[in-house]
């Protein structure tokens, strides 16, 4: 029997506690949809997925929710937050049409009509646009696993398949202060995503992250993080104090970049 079948990737967010009127996805249904399949015999894709392409991207990708959107753009019938990538933009959009060109060959879809707009759907039937509008604010994000979903209705929807991608953050136990054990491949995505974790603690210093900021030593990375930590404390009080000097960086056997980062809170 045919299902409702459609390929995402996971937006990993700090989400505000409330939205603005509407029928809300709950946290585990927000994702971006990468390539809607409609009624698929979902027996025959699962066969084919070994033959599937992989991202090139092992960690994942750090951008932000810049700007809301609702769509359709004539009769909005959805409320939605559109993702800007710090990193990563072209890679991912390869892998992305690489999925689709699969997925036309072996005849599980069509050629798409309408160019791919990056985005997660918050709500159904958002009732004030006004107040979606208004009541937005950038938030830091990252994208993750890669999911089969079968729709189950009403904005709910099952996992038939993953593919993990490593987190490029993870909070882990610290006595007193808070720590995360960041991953990267070299110092600028080390930064990068050890000043994520920062935002996801803390989302308005996106407003002073330099995304481009180059780093090239552990010194480096420490004093750029603490800057950002100062310049967020002065102007809108942060919730840490600095960043600690703690921890070495390891290379580990798959090439991938780890750092324990102890934060003064």
């Amino acid at each position: 029997m045919d299902e409702r079948l459609f390929f995402a990737i996971d937006t990993i967010c700090p989400w505000p506690e409330e939205f603005p009127e509407g029928r809300v996805l709950l946290e585990k249904d927000r994702h971006m949809t990468l390539a809607f399949l409609g009624e698929t015999n979902a027996t025959a894709l699962m066969a084919a997925l070994p033959k599937a392409p992989v991202p090139a991207f092992r960690i994942g990708l750090a951008g932000c929710f810049d700007e809301p959107l609702f769509l359709p753009v004539k009769h909005p019938r959805t409320a939605g937050w559109h993702v800007r990538l710090f990193e990563g933009e072209e890679t991912f959009f390869l892998y992305r049409q690489q999925l689709v060109d699969w997925l036309v060959e072996a005849g599980f879809l069509h050629r798409p009509e309408r160019d791919f707009l990056p985005h997660t759907t918050i709500a159904r039937n958002p009732k004030n646009l006004s107040e979606w509008k208004d009541s937005f604010s950038s938030y830091p994000l990252y994208l993750r696993d890669i999911h089969l979903y079968r729709s189950l209705g009403r904005s709910r929807y099952e996992s038939l398949w993953s593919y993990p991608i490593l987190a490029p953050f993870e909070e882990v136990e610290h006595t007193a202060d808070l720590a995360f054990l960041v991953r990267g491949k070299d110092w600028d995505s080390l930064y990068l995503h050890a000043g994520l974790a920062l935002a996801f603690e803390f989302p308005p210093l996106l407003a002073f992250f330099e995304i481009k900021k180059p780093c090239a030593s552990f010194a480096e990375l420490i004093v750029g993080l603490n800057d950002l930590v100062s310049k967020a404390d002065a102007e809108l009080g942060a919730p840490f104090k600095a960043v600690s000097y703690h921890g070495d960086v390891t290379i580990c056997a798959n090439g991938i970049w780890e750092w324990e980062m102890i934060v003064d809170v």
